[in-house]
């Protein structure tokens, strides 16, 4: 008797290739552990997965889901910012995941749902459209992704920790304010707004 495809193996993968990855980090995962995890065998693994880099995207998307939803709620930009820091703190190895190779997929277009919120919460706090406000939305990526870098790092003691959060989500509240007090910018992330004072970008 022929057997049946199981329809849940892929979902199967990718929950226990994640949980590896939130539980290890990169060195964790091995496609050989990831279908141990799932139940079934590296050669099958490797026929709805191509290689390990395709089963990261997976992770990926997952992952970018997941600070998409902690974010969500905020009513402002600075508290966008505490979540984000919330979720680093929480979940630093998924935070890696979303991290990694962020420069190269945002250089080919790739969705970028957080960053995508960014622009629609300033819009909503300073004015204008989302897509007027590309250049300060990537300013404020840049900044928590820095903070956040250092949150993940071993041994930080929680007092630095807050320390850093407190001193990225200060940092974030006044880039907005300047926004808002210098009127918001006009431009892309390719060519800088002209309504800002040279200053404001120094």
């Amino acid at each position: 008797m022929p057997r049946h495809p199981d329809s849940q193996l892929e979902d199967r993968i990718i929950n226990a290739a994640y949980k590896l990855w939130v539980d290890g980090g990169e060195h964790a995962l091995t496609m050989r552990a990831v279908a141990k995890g799932a139940g079934t065998t590296t050669p099958t693994l490797y026929e709805r997965f191509k290689d390990k880099s395709e089963l990261l995207a997976a992770l990926r998307a997952r992952a970018q889901r997941k600070l998409f939803d902690a974010i969500k709620p905020s009513q402002s930009i600075a508290e966008a910012c505490r979540f984000a820091l919330d979720f680093t703190t929480a979940h630093g190895h998924e935070y890696e995941l979303v991290a990694k190779g962020w420069a190269a997929r945002f250089s080919r277009k790739e969705p970028t749902p957080s960053l995508d919120l960014l622009k629609v919460r300033l819009a909503e706090q300073v004015g204008g459209s989302p897509d007027d406000h590309s250049r300060l939305a990537l300013a404020l990526a840049t900044l928590y992704h820095g903070a956040s870098m250092m949150l993940v790092e071993e041994g930080v003691p929680p007092e630095t920790a807050s320390v850093i959060k407190e001193a990225c989500v200060a940092a974030t509240a006044s880039l907005v304010a300047s926004a808002r007090r210098a009127g918001f910018p006009t431009g892309s992330v390719d060519r800088p707004s002209k309504s800002l004072p040279q200053e404001y970008w120094d």
